[in-house]
C-alpha cells in the first residue's frame, strides 16, 4: 500500500510540479525546497479548491442583509448555523455552536430606513434603502418618519464648521465621520439628524459608489430629559456619488428630506463555532498535541463582508475538507496532532475560548490565523501578508510559514531566468474559476488587531502567525462582497495554510533538527538584515557625536537581532520534547549561530572605523553607559498578572493595552507596540535598558528615559515591580 501511495505521489509531482515548458531542456533556477517533499505539495495542490472556498463565502455571507427577528434570543445569527452545517459535510468532528460566556445584551437591529429628496419636486426620488445597502442605516439609529431642510455642513465634525449655519430642526450632511458629525449636530446643536458621504476606510476616489459602515452613539439613557428627540436620532452612510449629487442639489437652492426608518433592539450573544480534526493521539503532551485554526466570523452584529471575514472563515472551512479527503484517499496520513478549528466573534470569542479551555490552551502548539484572505490581487493592488510572531515569543513557526509562503510566490511568477523553457508559473497554482494573476505576497513583523493577538497574550503565550491581504479597497464598506474576491487566490491561501498545518500536526522528534536548521537559516537572513541597518545608521552618521550615537544603536541592533534569532531558533526543542538527544542538536545548531555575534560585531566595528576615519574624528570602539544608562541597566521590572489565564497583566499584555504611564506633559510615555513589547519582555529576567535595547531594535530608538518612565508609572499603578540591582562596586585603588 505504501508503495503504491509513494508511486501515486511522484507521478503527481510530476504532472503538477513539473515546469510548462519543455522538459528537455534543463532550466535557468533551481527549484526551491520546503520540508514537505514535491509529491505531497502536488498533492495539496490538486486536492485544495478556490472555487469551493468561494461557494462557501457565498453561502456564509453572500451579501449584506438584515438579520431575521429569530436569529436573536435563544436563535443562532444565519453565519454561525451555515459554517457547522459545513463544518459537519467537510468531515470535522465535535462541531458546536457555543455560546460566548456572560448573559445576551440588547442588541441594535434595523428592519427599514429610507432616505427620500421631497424638494425640488423635480428632483423628488429615492436615495438610498437599507433593504438594498445594509450598510446604509447606521447602528443605533431609532425609528422615525420626518421631513426637513437640508444643511450642508462641510466635513461638519469640527465646531468651526457651523459657524454661521442654522442647523437646529434640520438635517446635517457633510464628509466627515457619521459619528462625529452626529454628536456634534445632534446633540449638541439640536439638529433633526445627520448623514455622511465619507469613506474614510475604503477608496472613495476610485470607487464613488462604496458606502461605509458606520454608526452613531447609542441614545442617552437620560436623552429626554436632556432635550435630546429620539425621532432626530438617526444617522444614513451615502456614496461619494450621492454626497456629491447632494452638494449639487443644495448649491441650486433649498432641499427637503424625508427619513423613514424602523429600528429595534433585541437580546443576542455572538456564538463561536468550534470544530475539531482528531490527530492519531501518537504526540506527546509535552510536544504540544494540538493546532489552531483560528479566523472571526463576526465582527460585530451588524457588519457582514466577504473579504472581511467570510473569506478567512471560508478558505479554513476548504482546508479541513481538501486535508479530510486527502486522508481518506492515503495520499496524506492522519495529522498526528488534533486540528482544531475556532470560527469566533473577533478577539473576544478567541478570548473566551482560550480561559474556558486552560488545559487545552496548554497543549496548544501554534495557531494560524486568517483574517481577508480572498482579495482579487488586481482589483485591490495588494499583496497576501504573513504576521510573524512578536520579537518577544521567537517561533519556529515563522519560518514554516515564511517558507510555504515564499515557494508559492516564487514559484506563482513569470521569471526572465526561465523565459526560454516556460510562459508561465513554475508550478501554478490556479482555480478554473480564478484569475491567472501571480501571487504577490509579503512576510513581515507582527501585526495584531486580530485573532492572533489573543493567542500571544495568553499566559503561557501560544505562537501565532496571522494572514491578510492589504490593501483593502472595500474595507469595511458596501462593496466587500464576493465580487472583489478571488478564487485562484483562496485556493493559493488554502494551499499555504494546509501546508504549514500539515508540518506542524506531523512533526516529531526526529525533525526538531531539521526544523531548528530552517530557523537558522531564515534567521541569518533577517540577521543581515539587521547589520545592514546599522551599517547604514553608521553611513549617514554627519558628525562625531551622531556617529557615535550611531554605532551604540548598530551594535544593539545586532545583539537583539542575534537574541531574537537564536531564541527561534531554540524553540523548535519542544518538539524533541524528553528526547534529550535531538534536544541538544537543537541546541548545537543555537550553539553555532549564535558564534556569528562576535563576527558580526566585528563588521560593525569596521563599518565604525571606516566612517570616523572619513569624519576625520576618533573613534571609541568600547562605547560607555551614560549615567541614566548605567541607572536603567540596575533596574529589573517584572509585570503582575492581571486575570487568571491571561498573559502578563492579562489579554493585550502587562497592564492592559493602553499605552502605559504619562511622562511630563500627561501623555503616555510609550505607546502602541512600543508599550505591548515592553510589557511583554518585563519578566523579572531583564533590565529596563535591557528591554529598550529589544524594543528599538524592533522599532527603532527610543530613549531610555521614557522606558524608566514607563515602568515607573505601571509600579506606581500596582502592575508592576521594579528591583533594583546594587550598583557596581568601583575598582579597589593600587596601594
Amino acid at each position: 500500500m505504501l508503495a503504491t501511495v509513494r508511486s501515486v505521489l511522484v507521478l503527481l509531482a510530476v504532472v503538477l510540479l513539473a515546469p510548462s515548458g519543455s522538459a528537455t531542456r534543463a532550466q535557468e533556477q533551481y527549484d526551491r525546497q520546503t520540508l514537505i517533499p514535491a509529491p505531497v505539495l502536488a498533492a495539496i495542490a490538486n486536492e485544495v479548491s478556490g472555487a469551493q472556498a468561494m461557494n462557501n463565502v457565498i453561502d456564509i455571507a453572500g451579501y449584506e442583509r438584515n438579520r431575521e427577528p429569530a436569529e436573536y434570543g435563544p436563535g443562532h445569527p444565519r453565519e454561525a448555523d451555515v459554517v457547522a452545517a459545513i463544518a459537519r459535510s467537510a468531515g470535522l468532528s465535535d462541531v458546536a455552536v457555543v455560546r460566548v460566556g456572560g448573559p445576551a445584551r440588547s442588541q441594535w437591529d434595523g428592519e427599514e430606513g429610507e432616505v427620500w429628496i421631497e424638494e425640488p419636486a423635480a428632483s423628488r426620488r429615492l436615495l438610498t434603502r437599507y433593504r438594498d445597502v445594509a450598510a446604509t442605516l447606521a447602528a443605533n439609529s431609532l425609528s422615525t418618519d420626518l421631513t426637513a431642510d437640508l444643511v450642508f455642513v462641510g466635513r461638519g465634525d469640527r465646531e468651526s464648521d457651523y459657524a454661521g449655519k442654522e442647523v437646529k430642526g434640520k438635517i446635517v450632511f457633510g464628509w466627515g465621520s457619521l459619528g462625529g458629525i452626529h454628536r456634534l449636530a445632534v446633540t449638541r446643536l439640536g439638529a433633526s439628524g445627520a448623514l455622511s458621504y465619507g469613506v474614510a476606510s475604503g477608496k472613495p476616489i476610485d470607487r464613488p459608489d462604496q458606502i461605509v459602515w458606520g454608526s452613531i452613539s447609542a441614545f442617552p439613557a437620560d436623552g429626554e430629559k436632556n432635550g435630546l428627540s429620539r425621532k432626530a436620532w438617526f444617522g444614513f452612510n451615502l456614496s461619494h456619488r450621492m454626497g456629491m449629487q447632494l452638494v449639487d442639489l443644495i448649491d441650486r437652492g433649498p432641499v427637503r428630506l424625508r427619513v423613514k426608518v424602523r429600528a429595534a433592539e433585541y437580546p443576542m450573544q455572538l456564538p463561536l463555532v468550534t470544530a475539531t480534526m482528531p490527530g492519531d493521539g501518537s504526540i506527546a503532551g509535552a510536544a504540544k498535541d494540538e493546532v489552531v485554526f483560528v479566523a472571526h466570523l463576526f465582527e460585530g452584529a451588524t457588519k457582514q463582508g466577504a473579504n472581511d471575514n467570510t473569506s478567512g472563515v471560508a478558505v479554513q472551512l476548504e482546508i479541513a475538507r481538501a486535508w479530510i479527503a486527502l486522508v481518506k484517499s492515503g495520499v496524506l496520513p492522519k495529522p498526528r496532532r488534533t486540528i482544531r478549528f475556532l470560527w469566533v466573534p473577533e478577539i473576544s470569542g478567541t478570548m473566551f475560548y482560550l480561559r474556558e479551555h486552560p488545559d487545552e490552551a496548554r497543549r496548544m502548539l501554534a495557531a494560524i490565523n486568517m483574517d481577508m484572505v480572498g482579495a482579487n490581487q488586481s482589483i485591490h493592488r495588494n499583496s497576501a501578508n504573513m504576521s510573524f510572531t512578536p520579537f518577544s515569543l521567537p517561533s519556529f513557526v515563522n519560518d514554516i510559514g515564511a517558507q510555504l509562503v515564499e515557494w508559492v510566490g516564487d514559484t506563482n511568477r513569470e521569471k526572465v531566468h526561465n523565459r526560454r523553457i516556460v510562459s508561465g508559473f513554475q508550478y501554478p497554482i490556479l482555480d478554473p474559476r480564478g484569475t491567472q494573476d501571480p501571487f504577490r505576497f509579503a512576510v513581515d513583523k507582527f501585526y495584531g488587531a486580530t485573532d492572533n493577538q489573543p493567542f500571544v497574550d495568553y499566559n503561557p503565550r501560544i505562537p501565532a502567525i496571522s494572514f491578510d491581504n492589504w490593501p483593502d479597497i472595500a474595507y469595511h464598506t458596501s462593496e466587500d462582497n464576493p465580487a472583489v474576491l478571488d478564487p485562484t487566490q483562496m485556493k493559493r491561501m488554502a494551499f499555504i495554510g494546509l501546508s504549514i498545518a500539515h508540518v506542524l500536526a506531523g512533526a516529531t522528534p526526529a525533525d526538531a533538527p531539521a526544523i531548528a536548521g530552517l530557523s537558522a537559516a531564515f534567521g541569518q537572513r533577517r540577521i543581515g538584515e539587521a547589520l545592514a541597518a546599522g551599517t547604514m545608521m553608521l553611513a549617514q552618521a554627519a558628525t562625531g557625536d551622531a556617529l557615535g550615537v550611531a554605532y551604540k544603536e548598530a551594535l544593539t541592533l545586532v545583539h537583539w537581532a542575534y537574541w531574537r534569532e537564536t531564541e527561534q531558533v531554540r524553540s523548535a526543542a519542544v518538539l524533541a520534547a524528553d528526547h534529550k538527544g535531538l534536544a541538544d542538536r537543537v541546541t548545537a545548531v543555537v550553539a553555532a549561530m549564535a558564534a556569528g555575534e562576535a563576527i558580526d560585531r566585528k563588521r560593525v566595528e569596521a563599518a565604525y572605523l571606516g566612517r570616523a576615519a572619513a569624519l576625520g574624528v576618533p573613534a571609541v570602539l568600547e562605547p560607555q553607559l551614560t549615567p541614566e544608562e548605567a541607572a536603567a541597566s540596575r533596574l529589573v521590572p517584572a509585570m503582575k498578572p492581571a486575570s487568571p489565564g491571561g498573559g502578563p497583566g492579562g489579554f493585550g499584555g502587562p497592564g492592559g493595552r493602553p499605552g502605559g504611564g504619562p511622562g511630563a506633559g500627561g501623555a503616555p510615555t510609550l505607546t502602541g507596540y512600543y508599550a505591548s513589547e515592553a510589557r511583554s519582555l518585563a519578566d523579572g529576567s531583564r533590565s529596563i535598558l535591557d528591554i529598550r535595547g529589544a524594543v528599538s531594535a524592533e522599532f527603532g530608538p527610543i530613549g531610555v528615559d521614557r522606558v524608566v518612565a514607563f515602568f515607573r508609572a505601571a509600579e506606581k499603578a500596582g502592575a508592576a515591580t521594579i528591583v533594583e540591582k546594587p550598583a557596581p562596586k568601583p575598582p579597589a585603588r593600587k596601594k
